[in-house]
């Protein structure tokens, strides 16, 4: 028996380590371009010699500088939406329910910004929930933050914290063009906070 595995190992061609990719490849694999025999790195390196990576998107190799920076990437910053770990990055970011409901937050008031034809929120993920820890400590995605003068941008000074379906009834006193009636609400709103 041990003499079949002596012969069967005899007959494979011979094999060398490569210290980078910590794999055993046939020594034909160690010729380089050139037709020198690299003693350590298998000719898969080659490309990264000359400063280039291979890109998925491209599928070319490109200069290293369009790769972003940190662990090794095969996508370029173009085609990092498609192949890099940017859609896996944000479904790992939205896992955790505190930051998940944080961005709801702020995207709905970014929506309604845009329905009250406004610029962007001038509060921050972090400033709409201070606003709203300020009102209710507990439950807070069940929330949102409104601004109490639609005239103007959503901001600290100008913001109201409301329940979801009192959101949907100032937006529809909104919709049907009847602002007399939403700052009272409003204010009611912020009376019982109080």
């Amino acid at each position: 028996m041990s003499g079949e595995v002596a012969a069967e190992k005899s007959s494979s061609p011979p094999h060398r380590l490569c210290t980078k990719c910590r794999e055993y490849f046939p020594v034909a694999c160690f010729l380089l371009e050139d037709g020198t025999d690299d003693l350590t790195l298998c000719n898969r390196h080659e490309p990264a010699k000359k400063g280039l990576r291979y890109c998925r998107g491209c599928e070319d190799f490109v200069a290293l500088d369009l790769f972003p920076t940190g662990y090794k990437q095969f996508a370029c910053r173009k085609h990092m939406g498609m192949f890099g770990g940017v859609k896996e990055s944000k479904r790992k970011q939205m896992g955790n329910p505190e930051t998940k409901h944080r961005t709801q937050q702020w995207h709905r008031c970014y929506g309604d910004g845009k329905n009250f034809k406004h610029s962007l929120p001038s509060m921050g993920q972090a400033e709409i929930e201070i606003e709203i820890r300020k009102v209710i400590s507990k439950d807070t995605e069940k929330y949102s933050v409104m601004p109490v003068d639609v005239n103007i941008t959503t901001s600290s000074e100008n913001a109201v914290v409301v329940t979801h379906g009192q959101r949907k009834g100032l937006l529809k006193l909104f919709d049907s063009g009847d602002l007399g009636k939403y700052k009272p609400v409003v204010e009611d709103i912020q009376s019982s906070y109080t």
